[in-house]
Parts: structure tokens; sequence; C-alpha cells
């Protein structure tokens, strides 16, 4: 199944705006966050594996978790967690 990764507040190259992924059928965000992983290891960027793991997640606008399901089409927000307050 093909879905659709963006990246917001992320220090990362342009080209990390959007990301597709190819992933096996039952897949879970889970799978989501470890295939950016990877990905972001293939391009040569670096990200903190722990900024992501604790980021916000978003399918289609609401917020879903680790072992949440993730259907063909899909459109995944990850937001990196803030600093400050």
């Amino acid at each position: 199944m093909k879905i659709t990764v963006k990246f917001f507040v992320f220090d990362l190259p342009p080209d990390f705006a959007d990301a597709e992924l190819d992933l096996g059928t039952n897949a879970v965000i889970g799978d989501v966050l470890g295939a950016c992983l990877e990905l972001i290891k293939q391009r040569g960027a670096i990200m903190d594996e722990n900024e992501l793991r604790t980021a916000t997640i978003l399918r289609g606008g609401k917020w879903v978790g680790p072992g949440d399901a993730v259907f063909d089409g899909d459109v995944i927000t990850i937001v990196r967690p803030m600093d400050g307050g």
C-alpha cells in the first residue's frame, strides 16, 4: 500500500517535505515510523530517533498511536515535539 508522510517542524532537507512510502498490508503507524527512519538514513539526513518516536502523529487530521492501522492512500503528518513553554 502507498501512503504519503508529511514532516512538520523538523529540521530536514527540503526533499523531506513529503515522502511517499510503500508499505505491506496490515501496516501500523509504528511501521510508518520505522520506514521513515530507514528513508532518513538512506538519504543521509540526520534525525534523532527519539524525536521521531515522540512526535505527534496525525492520520487524516486525527491523532493516532503506534498501533493504529494504516490504509492505502493515507496521508500521515508527523509533527515534531516542541520544547519550551
